[in-house]
C-alpha cells in the first residue's frame, strides 16, 4: 500500500472529487439542472481517474495522457462514445454515453489532478485516507450518470374517453419507456397529460356513433386514412409514400435503430356538435385530425402541450438526406479521378497506389463525418494512407507520362463525379424527385456513367497515343 498512487488517491483534492462525483451526479443535477452542474462531474471525473489507473501502470504522466485521450475521444467521436457507453454498461448496467464536445471545456481539471500527484501529504495520514477511499473512489466513477438512451415521443392509440379525446403517446429511456395519456375536450385542437387514465386500446378502424355504415380505418404502414360510404372504401386523407419518406427522414434521430414509426397506427372517432371529429395517431409524425367540417389537420408532437399545428414538419420542407451523402460523393469523385488519372498513366503498378490513396479519403471521410465532431484517429490514418499512395505514385514515375490535357481530364472527372452524386439528392430535397431510394439510383447510374465516360476517353486517346508513336517509329 505504500505507494505513490495510493498518496495521489488519498490527495484531499482527489478526495473531494469522489465525495463531489456522486453528489452532484444524484443530487445537484436534480436539484440545479444546467451546463455547470454538466460539467461538473466530468471536472471530478478527469481528477479521479488519473490516479485510478495510475493504479494498474505506474507512470503518472502516461496516466494523466490516457485520461485525456481517452476523454477527448468518448466526447468528440461516435466511435469513442460508443466504447465509453460499452464500459458504463458492462460496469454500471445499460446506458450511453453522447458525445459533447463542450465538455471538452473541463480538461484542466487534468492540471489540477497532476498538482495533486506532485504535492504528497504525510504517510500515515495518505495511507488512512487511501485504504478509505479506494473503494469508494472506484464506485463513484462507476455509479456517475450516463446519458440514458431515449427514444422519441411516439402517439400510437387513440379513444375516447368520458366526452374526450384521448391519444396515447410512448417514449422516454429505451430501457424503461413510458406512456403518457393527452386528452383533448375541444375536438382535438388543445391537449393536456391526463394522469389516471388507462392507455386506449389499438384500433385500426372506428365507426361515427350511430351511423355503423359511416366507418373510417387506417391503412397500415401508411399515412392514410379511408372512409366507408354505401359500402364502398375511398380514400378520406393521405401523405404520399414519397413523403412519407421524406417526413421519416425528417424524425430520424441520431441513433438510427432508435427510430420510431412514422405510419397510421391508431383511430378514435368522436360525435361533435355539427358532425364528428376523427383523430389517428402517426407515431413520431404526430397525430391528424379530422375537424367538424371535414378537414383534415396535422399536428405535430408539442411536449407537454401535447400536439400543435405549428409543431407540424411542413410537407414542402426541404428533404433531409443522410449527412453522409456529400461525404459519400467525395469519396466517389476520388475513386473516379484516380481511376482517371491510372487509364492515362497506363501502369501497372499504378493501381495498386491508387487503391491506396482511395483507402486513405475513405478514413479521412469516414473520420470527418461521425456524428459529433470528428475521429482524429481515423483522420490521421487516412491523411498517412494518402501521403503514401501519393508518394508511391510518383516513386514509380507513372504521373510523369500524364500530359496537361489528359490532367485537366482527371480534374473535371473529379468534379463531375461529386455532382453527379450528388445533383440527385438535391433535386429529391427541393422535391423535384419523388422518392430517396429513386435519388439513390439515379445517383449510382449519373456517377458510373461519368467515371466509365473519364476512363473510356483516357484509353481511347491513350491507344491514339500508341498508334501515333508507332507510326511515326516506322
Amino acid at each position: 500500500m505504500r505507494t505513490p498512487s495510493l498518496a495521489w488517491i488519498g490527495h484531499p483534492v482527489t478526495v473531494l472529487a469522489v465525495v463531489l462525483l456522486p453528489l452532484n451526479d444524484h443530487l445537484f443535477k436534480a436539484w440545479w439542472p444546467g451546463p455547470v452542474t454538466g460539467k461538473l462531474s466530468d471536472v471530478a471525473g478527469l481528477i479521479i481517474a488519473p490516479p485510478l489507473l495510475d493504479l494498474l501502470i505506474r507512470r503518472p504522466l502516461v496516466s494523466i495522457a490516457l485520461t485525456g485521450a481517452g476523454f477527448i475521444l468518448a466526447k468528440t467521436t461516435a466511435g469513442g462514445a460508443a466504447l465509453a457507453s460499452y464500459a458504463w454498461s458492462v460496469l454500471w448496467g445499460p446506458a450511453q454515453v453522447i458525445a459533447d464536445p463542450t465538455d471538452l471545456l473541463a480538461l484542466p481539471a487534468l492540471a489540477v489532478a497532476w498538482w495533486a500527484r506532485g504535492r504528497p501529504h504525510p504517510r500515515a495520514v495518505r495511507q488512512a485516507r487511501a485504504v478509505i477511499v479506494i473503494p469508494f473512489a472506484v464506485l463513484a466513477v462507476a455509479a456517475t450518470s450516463a446519458v440514458p438512451v431515449m427514444l422519441p415521443d411516439s402517439a400510437y392509440a387513440a379513444g375516447t374517453y368520458d366526452g374526450a379525446i384521448v391519444v396515447a403517446v410512448s417514449g422516454g429511456e429505451a430501457y424503461h419507456p413510458t406512456t403518457t395519456i393527452f386528452a383533448s375536450r375541444d375536438g382535438g385542437w388543445s391537449w393536456a397529460a391526463s394522469s389516471g387514465l388507462r392507455p386506449p386500446d389499438v384500433r385500426t378502424s372506428a365507426c361515427v356513433p350511430g351511423e355503423p355504415d359511416h366507418c373510417y380505418r387506417i391503412v397500415p404502414g401508411l399515412l392514410k386514412v379511408e372512409q366507408s360510404a354505401g359500402g364502398l372504401w375511398t380514400t378520406a386523407w393521405e401523405v404520399s409514400p414519397g413523403d412519407q419518406d421524406r417526413l421519416a427522414r425528417a424524425h430520424e434521430p441520431r441513433a438510427p435503430d432508435r427510430a420510431g414509426k412514422v405510419a397510421s397506427l391508431g383511430i378514435a372517432v368522436q360525435e361533435a356538435p355539427g358532425g364528428h371529429t376523427v383523430v389517428v395517431a402517426n407515431g413520431v409524425d404526430g397525430i391528424v385530425l379530422r375537424d367538424t367540417g371535414g378537414g383534415w389537420h396535422r399536428l405535430g408532437w408539442a411536449g407537454p402541450a401535447g400536439f400543435a399545428a405549428a409543431k407540424a414538419v411542413a410537407l414542402t420542407a426541404p428533404g433531409r438526406y443522410h449527412k453522409l451523402v456529400p461525404g459519400i460523393a467525395l469519396l466517389a469523385a476520388l475513386a473516379a479521378a484516380l481511376a482517371a488519372l491510372g487509364c492515362a498513366a497506363g501502369r501497372s503498378t499504378f493501381p495498386p497506389a491508387a487503391l491506396t490513396m482511395l483507402a486513405g479519403g475513405y478514413y479521412c471521410l469516414a473520420g470527418l463525418n461521425t456524428p459529433i465532431l470528428f475521429n482524429p484517429a481515423a483522420v490521421l490514418f487516412g491523411l498517412l494512407l494518402l501521403a503514401g499512395g501519393l508518394i508511391w505514385a510518383a516513386t514509380i514515375r507513372a504521373l510523369r507520362r500524364v500530359r496537361l490535357p489528359a490532367w485537366g481530364v482527371v480534374i473535371v472527372t473529379g468534379f463531375a463525379e461529386y455532382y453527379a452524386v450528388m445533383v440527385p439528392y438535391r433535386l429529391w430535397s427541393a422535391g423535384l424527385i419523388g422518392h430517396h431510394h429513386q435519388a439513390t439510383g439515379l445517383a449510382v447510374l449519373l456517377g458510373g456513367a461519368t467515371a466509365a465516360t473519364a476512363a473510356l476517353t483516357l484509353l481511347r486517346h491513350g491507344a491514339r497515343r500508341r498508334a501515333a508513336a508507332e507510326t511515326d517509329g516506322r
